[in-house]
C-alpha cells in the first residue's frame, strides 16, 4: 500500500476539518501464540487469496466470531469449527495469552484527523512488520524467513467502543480501515463490517460508517461496540495497518490468562 491510503482519500473529499478530542488512542487487546503444529497454521493445503463469507455476519453471543459451516471452512485454510474455536479462546497447551497494547497516532499537533498503527513492509527500522509476540514469552516457536526470524502464528483481538454522531453535526465521514494480511473481521454494533479472511497477502477494506448506519443498526447519540479479531498463520510476512476517524474507547480485556507452563 502506498501513500495514497485512507488519509489521502480524506483530504481528497474535504473530509478532515473537524478536531476530535484526543490526540492519541491506546487499544490494549489479547494477543495469542500458537504452535506451527495448530492444524490451522500454515496450513498443508493450499487456498491462498482473501476468502470472504468465513464467519457469520452476526457475532457469537460470546464475543468472538462464529465459523460458518455451511460454506466448506477449508476453502479459508481453516480444518473446521473445533480448531477455529482455539483461535480467540484461551487453551492450555495450545495457546498463550498475553496482553498488547497499540497506540493509534493522528501524525499531526494536536487532536484530529486520522488515526492509524501501522507496521508493514512499506516502513522500515523497527516500525518494519507485525511481529508483536517476538520476545513476549510465547512458544517462542521463531521461523526464519526473508524479513527475519520472527515467532509467526499469533491472533490478536481487541474490544472497543464509540458514539456515532449526527453526520450533519459533523464535517468527516466516521470511516474504519484495515490493511493487512492474514485474516481480519470487525464487527461493529455486532454486525460484520469489515471481511478479510483468508490467508493472503497484503489488502485492504474499509467501511464508511455513515453510509452503511442503517444496515448496522446506528442511530446518531448511541454507543456502540467495535470487535477486532486478526490472525497471522503463514510465513513471510505480517502486515498490520488500521486507519481510522473514529473516536474509539479503549475497552480493556477483562480477563487475560497467565503464560502457561
Amino acid at each position: 500500500m502506498n501513500k495514497l491510503t485512507l488519509t489521502g482519500a480524506l483530504v481528497a473529499a474535504g473530509l478532515m476539518a473537524v478536531p476530535t478530542q484526543a490526540e492519541t488512542i491506546e487499544l490494549t487487546g489479547v494477543l495469542r501464540d500458537f504452535k506451527v503444529s495448530h492444524p490451522d497454521m500454515q496450513y498443508p493445503h493450499k487456498s491462498f487469496g482473501v476468502k470472504t463469507d468465513l464467519v457469520a455476519s452476526q457475532i457469537g453471543e460470546d464475543g468472538k466470531p462464529v465459523l460458518r459451516t455451511d460454506l466448506d471452512p477449508t476453502r479459508g485454510m481453516i480444518s473446521g469449527p473445533d480448531s477455529f474455536n482455539q483461535w480467540f479462546n484461551d487453551v492450555p497447551e495450545v495457546n498463550i495469552a498475553v496482553p498488547f497494547t497499540i497506540v493509534l497516532d493522528n501524525g499531526q499537533e494536536g487532536p484530529g484527523g486520522v488515526y492509524s498503527y501501522a507496521r508493514e513492509k512499506q516502513l522500515s527500522g523497527d516500525l518494519r512488520y507485525f511481529f508483536p509476540m517476538d520476545g513476549l514469552g510465547g512458544w517462542n516457536d521463531m521461523q526464519e524467513q526473508s524479513t527475519g526470524t520472527h515467532n509467526f502464528y499469533f491472533t490478536y483481538e481487541i474490544h472497543t467502543e464509540f458514539t456515532y454522531t449526527d453526520p450533519a453535526e459533523r464535517d468527516e465521514a466516521m470511516v474504519f480501515s484495515f490493511t493487512g494480511d492474514d485474516d481480519v473481521w470487525v464487527f461493529i454494533n455486532g454486525k460484520l463490517a469489515v471481511d478479510i479472511g483468508g490467508v493472503h497477502g497484503q489488502s485492504q477494506r474499509s467501511v464508511n460508517l455513515d453510509s452503511a448506519a442503517e444496515e448496522l443498526g446506528l442511530e446518531a447519540g448511541g454507543t456502540y461496540s467495535l470487535d477486532f479479531f486478526f490472525a497471522e498463520r503463514h510465513t513471510t510476512e505480517s502486515n498490520f495497518r488500521i486507519e481510522t476517524t473514529m473516536q474509539l474507547e479503549e475497552v480493556p480485556p477483562t480477563t487475560i490468562s497467565p503464560l502457561y507452563d
